[in-house]
């Protein structure tokens, strides 16, 4: 540990000193050019969609609403500025405010709890739901500050008043709408014996006369008086309901098989409980009394409830099973779940579908739109597309391993990108590799889908699952072969035969045996330098193995699996996947290497050369980014011919970011380090450092911030004295740029090593 401190602590030294000729930080890429047929996509960079989950907020504080995505692939946060244009979908990607959210799991809504006009953050905690606040302001942008670590309610408002957690299982999407329509927000969800639907009152206008808090009691344990089946999505209404309980149940006689997702359990309530549920409220005829829409992981259409009853007294009275049966009905592969807001800025609420159910549902053509055609306070809704905002960017399903090359020789930097699969209504998985050819030119990258089949790989029935594609001359001919990694670890060698750019001939498939265990993700690089390419593979574990090419450079021939080299193990320390994908390249006349994990980070590693029978040094635990979404695979070359390396990084979303070196970019607030730099120590720093001010104006400060490399904000605490403890025994180890925010904006600036 203390040879790791000392390495990290020179590493900072150099960066400080502007030492390191290569770039020691990125900033995004997101205007290079993508078209694909024949349209230029309007966000390709930002990254793909699977299953997501939308709400609106207003993310620049402008007055109108902008789009949050958050995908359960990765847990990925995905952001739009709204550019406001009357009646059409106007989103524009806005990375620069995902680093702003807190880290979020599961599921994620958006609601304005407090009625101060900025949307709050109701997500998943351990048995139910947390609540952040929104505390933005136009000096500091936007913020969210934890109130409720986990939302409880009067579980026995008749007598004890016994609090308890409201529960809401990670599976399930929860009703966070004003029901009652007295301007607090209220909540639904399907209780622990999962076939009813229980209503958690908010109290706070009641109680307080505001709707500033967080005041629940459980008012009907059977709203809208009907019940779900526990096997499948059938709804059976007018069903009699037990009381709300007087006091909680005895423990002892608890029967704990019914524990769903925690707090108290009643007896009473014996159905066994169903996988999951995702719902949502809409007033249809405008009566101001609340439907629910309703989707269930067993089924592969929305059900649409009516409420014949009050916004006081919810009593379902019929049931459309197609819906909507007027219009093309919602119809995915399994559990789509509703989302109301306004897409298309007409002033009314449109409705957008999204399947809740990881790796077995659409992710592609995932996200149905349907507007509303309504111009009254109802809602009456239009199939529009199955493809909202996925339209506009580089979709590639589930998976995206990018690398890149110039298959055509053209000197210009070609983008071959494999993936693990597009879902389709069978079941199937076709894995492909796409071709986004570079039409721009060397200096200005621009890229265009060729085809989503390069060399036919797909088409010719050779069923491979999940395409991690590599390219290297492997038998000396002149030209490069493509070497590709699939699901089970093997590898497959394919030819390059003259005639056209995309001649790949399959020559030998599970190629000279090797087999890595699962999930292959190979490079072919000359990694002990002797002239003949080897072979480097990240697997599933999140190790990686080495085989040594001992043939000749026309005749390959790889020795048996180094495993575990490096010593690199990029595993989340409570997993047993991390989904290692390596990029070895060269700087300074040394190798660098990135390597993408599960966990969304991407580590930096140094000390290769000369010592594959040794610990790999770990320089950066977060080189780029944590918000890119889940099980990253980074390629690196020069794209523009500017003498930096540029970074293109593809997750499980099904989509790629790109960022470009720039030696003057070390966060993303200005481009100069100034000489009075903070005083932090110690640096480097395990647990707590300490901010001292005592030499600046410290009353005028507001906020002491941490970035990453790539100017992605990664904590941020208020100054509240001259001299404070700061705790960074979160934050993982790496090199970040430290800033004082004061009243006038940054004022100051330095770097700080952070070890565990």
């Amino acid at each position: 540990m203390k040879l790791r401190s000392f390495l990290l602590f020179c590493l900072a030294l150099v960066l400080t000193n502007n030492l390191w000729a290569q770039p020691t930080a990125f900033i995004r890429a997101d205007s290079i050019p993508v078209f694909a047929n024949n349209n230029q996509l309007i966000n390709p960079w930002a990254g793909g969609m699977n299953f997501c989950q939308f709400s609106a907020i207003d993310l620049d504080m402008d007055g109108t609403d902008d789009l949050f995505s958050f995908d359960r692939t990765g847990y990925k946060i995905t952001t739009y500025l709204n550019g406001g244009t009357a009646n059409q979908v106007d989103y524009h990607s806005a990375p620069e405010y995902i680093s702003r959210f807190p880290e979020l799991h599961d599921w994620a809504i958006l609601r304005d709890y407090n009625c101060d006009g900025m949307a709050d953050i109701f997500t998943y905690s351990i048995g139910g739901a947390a609540v952040y606040k929104n505390i933005s302001t136009i000096q500091n942008g936007l913020q969210f500050q934890l109130v409720v670590f986990l939302l409880h309610s009067d579980r026995s408002p008749n007598s004890t008043h016994f609090m308890s957690n409201i529960p809401i299982s990670r599976v399930d999407i929860p009703v966070v709408r004003d029901l009652d329509g007295d301007g607090d927000l209220d909540i639904l969800t399907f209780g622990q014996a999962s076939t009813e639907v229980e209503y958690h009152r908010n109290m706070s206008k009641e109680v307080y006369g505001n709707c500033d808090s967080l005041n629940f009691r459980w008012e009907d344990r059977c709203w809208g008086k009907f019940q779900e089946n526990s096997l499948n999505a059938s709804i059976t209404l007018n069903t009699t309901c037990p009381a709300i309980p007087i006091a909680p149940p005895d423990p002892n006689q608890t029967d704990y098989s019914t524990v769903r997702m925690g707090g108290f359990i009643d007896p009473n309530l014996s159905d066994a409980a169903h996988a999951g549920s995702c719902m949502e409220c809409l007033n249809t005829d405008g009566d101001n009394d609340q439907e629910v829409l309703i989707g269930d992981l067993s089924n592969a259409a929305m059900t649409f409830l009516h409420n014949g009853g009050t916004n006081l007294l919810a009593q379902m009275d019929s049931v459309d099973a197609q819906y909507p049966n007027y219009d093309l009905p919602v119809s995915m592969t399994i559990f789509p779940c509703p989302y109301r807001l306004d897409v298309n800025n007409d002033g009314a609420d449109d409705l957008i579908f999204s399947p809740n159910a990881e790796n077995t549902s659409e992710n592609h053509h995932s996200n149905y739109y349907y507007k509303n055609i309504q111009t009254t306070n109802t809602l009456r809704v239009d199939f529009m597309q199955n493809d909202f905002m996925q339209d506009g960017m580089i979709e590639l399903g589930e998976g995206c391993y990018p690398t890149f090359f110039d298959y055509d020789n053209d000197g210009r930097t070609d983008l071959l990108v494999g993936n693990y699969g597009y879902h389709t209504q069978s079941g199937m998985y076709p894995s492909k590799i796409a071709l986004y050819r570079n039409t721009g030119s060397t200096n200005t990258p621009s890229y265009t889908l060729i085809t989503n089949d390069f060399a036919n790989i797909y088409a010719n029935n050779l069923n491979l699952l999940c395409l991690a594609p590599t390219f290297g001359d492997i038998d000396g001919d002149g030209d490069k072969d493509m070497l590709i990694g699939t699901f089970d670890g093997r590898l497959h060698l394919f030819r390059k035969d003259p005639g056209p750019a995309d001649n790949f001939v399959l020559a030998q498939s599970f190629y000279q045996g090797i087999d890595n265990g699962n999930f292959a993700a190979p490079q072919l690089i000359d990694l002990n330098r002797d002239g003949l390419l080897d072979i480097l593979l990240g697997d599933q574990n999140g190790k990686l193995w080495y085989h040594q090419n001992t043939g000749t450079a026309t005749n390959a021939s790889f020795a048996a699996a180094v495993s575990f080299l490096g010593g690199v193990d990029v595993r989340d320390p409570y997993s047993f996947s991390g989904y290692s994908t390596p990029c070895v390249y060269e700087e300074n006349n040394q190798y660098r290497m990135l390597v993408g994990s599960e966990r969304g980070f991407i580590y930096k590693y140094g000390n290769i050369d000369n010592n594959l029978n040794g610990q790999f040094t770990l320089i950066d635990s977060m080189y780029i980014s944590t918000f890119e979404g889940g099980r990253l695979a980074p390629s690196v070359k020069d794209i523009n011919n500017d003498g930096m390396f540029d970074v293109v990084i593809g997750n499980y979303s099904g989509g790629m970011t790109i960022f470009y070196g720039d030696n003057n970019v070390s966060t993303g607030a200005e481009n100069a380090m100034p000489s009075n730099a903070l005083t932090v120590y110690p640096n480097p720093a395990n647990g707590m450092l300490t901010l001292d001010l005592s030499t600046s104006s410290w009353q005028d400060a507001t906020a002491f911030v941490l970035y990453d490399l790539t100017g992605r904000e990664v904590l941020r605490t208020p100054v509240t004295r001259m001299q404070q403890q700061i705790d960074v025994s979160a934050i993982p180890s790496g090199v970040y740029v430290t800033a004082l925010v004061t009243r006038a904006g940054i004022s100051q600036r330095g770097r700080i090593v952070i070890t565990h």
